[in-house]
Parts: structure tokens; sequence; C-alpha cells
């Protein structure tokens, strides 16, 4: 029955947009459609910037809901329709996210589609390479909704990351760019942050003054809490605060230890700045962490756990063997001695985000207006 309904969708949906497309004139107009959050990202606001200095003319739309798998609401398709609306009178199509009608619809021949997903790396498997897994989805609906198809160009970080965004997309190779991420190209120019940031982070929490900073990034286990218990309960809090920000959708980790900083105050961007040494497992923050020349190590307590729910496109016991740990006290042996080398720096930049040279946002928009 799930399957009849979606087919309906999909072709009530394609009847409503030819009257769309056809009553709709095409503008100098570039359309911003995001799952991500229910408002544009730091991606979309730094190329709408530089679309501006591009061309003062073109118009910049958004059209940003959250949106979950396991639900869709009336929200989701007022959202729909007016991202078709949008679809069938612009020039260009930004996507950072899987949105159904840029997939299953016919659009006009001078629509110009370009995916820049809201991560520069896929060091987690997903989309294609996960139908039937736990978190993915499934292959029946995957094939119906026409899932990642229409785009023009996928931009990622590096050459590196290319074969693993083909797969998720099942879409030639050829159409993925290792432009990097407009994000990355703020990261290189804000670089090391002032005095005023860190004395912040110490007034929120002054249990991290005089002490070096080791930020842990945990991706989220969709349904499953992160094991950060033996990490919390062994680490040397004399010497370091250990800073912990969780997904923003992990709604499961709860973690009992107060010794811990779980932050919420600072963003992603800023704690990675501000530390030492940056903890990773699956999870794309390590890529930005790179960009800053951080220190990276990689915590893959539940590689083969995760392995089967998921699947890993990296993995960073046989890509990054020097810094990766299954066990929580060596992990904190490695990072207390400082055993990241700048080989092991340079190798994580390279392969993860390797085409960031701070002009992202310029070739991507370039790449659009062409």
């Amino acid at each position: 029955m799930k399957l009849l309904v979606l087919r309906l969708m999909k072709w009530g949906m394609r009847f409503l947009y030819w009257f769309m497309k056809r009553l709709t004139p095409v503008e100098n107009k570039v359309v911003f459609l995001s799952r991500q959050s229910d408002q544009p990202s730091e991606n979309f606001r730094l190329l709408a910037q530089e679309l501006s200095e591009y061309d003062p003319s073109v118009t910049c739309e958004y059209y940003c809901k959250l949106g979950l798998k396991s639900s869709m609401g009336a929200g989701d398709i007022i959202m729909m329709l007016r991202q078709m609306k949008a679809l069938a009178g612009a020039r260009v199509c930004i996507a950072e996210s899987y949105c159904i009608p840029i997939s299953i619809l016919r659009h006009k021949p001078e629509l110009k589609i370009i995916q820049i997903w809201h991560s520069m790396v896929a060091i987690k498997k997903f989309g294609w390479q996960t139908l039937d897994m736990p978190e993915g989805s499934k292959s029946s609906v995957a094939r119906i909704m026409q899932m990642h198809a229409g785009y023009h160009h996928i931009v990622v970080g590096s050459e590196y990351m290319r074969q693993f965004f083909a797969e998720a997309m099942n879409t030639p190779i050829d159409k993925i760019l290792p432009l990097g991420m407009p994000i990355a190209d703020k990261i290189l120019q804000n670089g090391i942050p002032d005095e005023h940031l860190r004395t912040t982070f110490n007034e929120t929490y002054p249990q991290a003054r005089g002490k070096k900073l080791v930020v842990y990034l945990p991706t989220m286990r969709r349904g499953e809490a992160v094991d950060c218990a033996a990490l919390v309960e062994r680490f040397p809090y004399d010497e370091y605060a250990l800073v912990i920000k969780l997904h923003p959708l992990d709604h499961d980790t709860v973690i009992y230890n107060n010794r811990a900083i779980i932050d919420t105050a600072f963003t992603t961007e800023q704690t990675i700045a501000l530390a030492d040494a940056v903890i990773s497992d699956y999870s794309g923050a390590a890529a930005e962490a790179a960009l800053l020349d951080k220190p990276v190590y990689f915590f893959t307590l539940d590689l083969d756990r995760y392995s089967k729910r998921c699947g890993i496109n990296v993995n960073p016991l046989k890509i990054f063997p020097h810094v990766s740990f299954a066990d929580a006290d060596e992990l904190i042996d490695a990072v207390s001695q400082e055993r990241a080398t700048q080989e092991d720096i340079d190798r994580v930049r390279e392969l993860l985000c390797g085409g960031c040279d701070g002009r992202s946002a310029e070739k991507i928009v370039t790449l659009a207006m062409q």
C-alpha cells in the first residue's frame, strides 16, 4: 500500500508541475533547497553572498524545512509545493540534501541543479550505499522516488571522496567535482580564534581554564546512544578539558559524568577552532579540524556494529592507523603524548578536504552561473 501511495504522489506531483512550468517564466533566480534544517545553512548564506558579488541582479530564495525519513506532515507537503513553484521559474537550484521535487520531477532544460550535500566527506556510507540496511532507505522506495536523480553536478571535498559520492548518489563519477565547501573558505579565512573567544569559553566553563581542550565530535547513531562512558571516565582532567559536542539530532545519548563539558553554547566550528586536539569517529567534523591543522584522532569503539548498521567508506583503522584506536585507554595515551604528527594531519586533510583552497564558494558560483 505504501508503494502505491508513493507512486500516486509522484505522478500527481508531475501532473501539477507540468502546469507550473508552463505558467511560470524563468527568472535570473537561484533557489536553495534543504531538508537539513528550517533555516538556511552557513553554506547557503556564503554562496548567496558570493552570488550577489558575481551578479547583483540575481535573486536568491530559500526553501528549507527539517525533514525526517520517518515522518511527513502537512508542513512538508506545503514546502514541497513551494519548492516545485520555485523550481519551475529558477535558473539554478542548489541543494544540500535529498529533496523529493528535484529527483522525481522533469525540469525545464534551463534549470541547472547542483548538489553540495551537507558534508564535504562521506566517511560513513549513505544513500544508495545503505539500501535495506538498518540506517538506510528501502530499495523499493529508493527506486520509486528516484533517490538522488537529476543532479547536473555534485560538489565534494576532495578527489578521494569522488568515488564514494558517486556510489552513494548512484551518479556517474564525472559529475562529482572536488571543489570543496563554502564553509571551508570561512574556516580557512578565520583561522585560529582570538583570545576573546577562549576567554568567553572559560567564563562559560570555568573547569576549562588553564587546560588544553580536547573536543570529541561523535556522529549520530540513529535510535542509539553514543557509548562515551570509557572515554569520559578515564580522561586525564587534571591537564585536559574534554569537550563533547553531540550531533544536533542525537536525542539518545545521555552523559552522567559531570567532569566532561557537554557543550551546547558554542558552534562546532568554534569548538574546533579552540581545540588543541579533536577526536572524531565517522564524522565529517574531522575534515573541518584538518583544515585548521588540528591533530585529529579517530575513536572506533563500535566499528563492527556501526558498519553493519550503516557501512563505512573510510575505515580509520586502515586509512589513518597511526591516529585511530578502538580502545579508550590507547586513544587517551595517544592524545596525551601528542602522537599525531604533521604527516598525519596532512594526510587527513588531503584525503578528506584536499579540494578546499579558500575559493570554493567562488568556484561553485562560477559553475552554477556559467
